[in-house]
Protein backbone atom coordinates (compact mmCIF):
# COMPACT_ATOMS: atom_id res chain seq x y z
CA UNK A 1 0.00 0.00 0.00
CA UNK A 2 1.48 3.60 -0.46
CA UNK A 3 0.02 7.01 -0.17
CA UNK A 4 0.53 9.73 -2.26
CA UNK A 5 2.44 13.14 -0.58
CA UNK A 6 3.55 15.49 -3.38
CA UNK A 7 4.99 17.52 -1.20
CA UNK A 8 8.44 20.13 -0.93
CA UNK A 9 11.21 18.62 0.88
CA UNK A 10 14.80 19.51 1.82
CA UNK A 11 17.55 16.98 0.57
CA UNK A 12 20.95 16.05 1.63
CA UNK A 13 22.99 15.04 -1.14
CA UNK A 14 26.58 14.58 -2.72
CA UNK A 15 26.52 15.06 -7.15
CA UNK A 16 29.85 12.84 -7.84
CA UNK A 17 30.77 12.04 -11.29
CA UNK A 18 27.66 12.81 -12.78
CA UNK A 19 25.67 10.98 -10.11
CA UNK A 20 23.22 11.99 -7.94
CA UNK A 21 23.78 10.55 -4.09
CA UNK A 22 20.80 12.06 -1.52
CA UNK A 23 21.80 10.66 1.76
CA UNK A 24 19.04 12.48 3.95
CA UNK A 25 15.38 14.17 3.55
CA UNK A 26 13.84 16.38 6.26
CA UNK A 27 9.93 16.47 5.87
CA UNK A 28 7.75 18.29 7.96
CA UNK A 29 10.69 19.08 10.40
CA UNK A 30 11.58 15.62 10.49
CA UNK A 31 14.92 13.87 9.24
CA UNK A 32 15.20 10.43 7.31
CA UNK A 33 18.24 8.63 6.65
CA UNK A 34 18.60 7.45 3.15
CA UNK A 35 19.36 3.62 4.05
CA UNK A 36 19.73 2.42 0.61
CA UNK A 37 18.02 3.40 -2.73
CA UNK A 38 16.25 0.50 -4.16
CA UNK A 39 15.64 1.88 -7.30
CA UNK A 40 15.75 5.28 -9.39
CA UNK A 41 14.77 6.21 -13.04
CA UNK A 42 14.05 9.59 -14.87
CA UNK A 43 11.26 11.37 -16.32
CA UNK A 44 10.13 14.35 -18.34
CA UNK A 45 7.79 16.93 -16.82
CA UNK A 46 7.01 18.98 -19.45
CA UNK A 47 10.30 20.11 -21.14
CA UNK A 48 11.86 19.44 -17.41
CA UNK A 49 14.30 16.09 -16.55
CA UNK A 50 13.24 14.42 -13.28
CA UNK A 51 15.34 12.04 -11.46
CA UNK A 52 13.10 9.77 -9.11
CA UNK A 53 15.09 7.67 -6.26
CA UNK A 54 13.15 4.81 -4.35
CA UNK A 55 14.81 5.90 -1.21
CA UNK A 56 14.71 2.97 1.74
CA UNK A 57 14.32 4.04 5.70
CA UNK A 58 13.23 1.84 8.46
CA UNK A 59 11.22 -0.72 6.68
CA UNK A 60 9.49 1.92 4.28
CA UNK A 61 10.51 3.37 0.94
CA UNK A 62 9.94 6.85 0.05
CA UNK A 63 9.51 7.90 -3.05
CA UNK A 64 11.71 11.37 -3.49
CA UNK A 65 12.28 13.18 -6.42
CA UNK A 66 14.61 15.93 -8.28
CA UNK A 67 13.57 18.35 -10.77
CA UNK A 68 16.51 19.67 -12.86
CA UNK A 69 15.24 22.50 -14.23
CA UNK A 70 13.60 24.30 -11.04
CA UNK A 71 15.97 22.87 -8.67
CA UNK A 72 13.66 21.54 -6.49
CA UNK A 73 12.95 18.14 -4.52
CA UNK A 74 9.71 16.55 -3.85
CA UNK A 75 8.44 13.34 -1.52
CA UNK A 76 6.50 12.03 -4.29
CA UNK A 77 4.69 8.68 -2.61
CA UNK A 78 5.31 6.65 0.79
CA UNK A 79 5.12 2.77 0.86
CA UNK A 80 4.72 1.12 4.14
CA UNK A 81 6.52 -2.10 5.59
CA UNK A 82 8.19 -2.48 2.50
Amino acid sequence: MFTIIDEPITVGVVFSSGKIDPKFFVWKGKRYAVEKITFLWDSKVGSAQVFHFAAMNNGSVYEISYNIQASKWKLDKIHENW
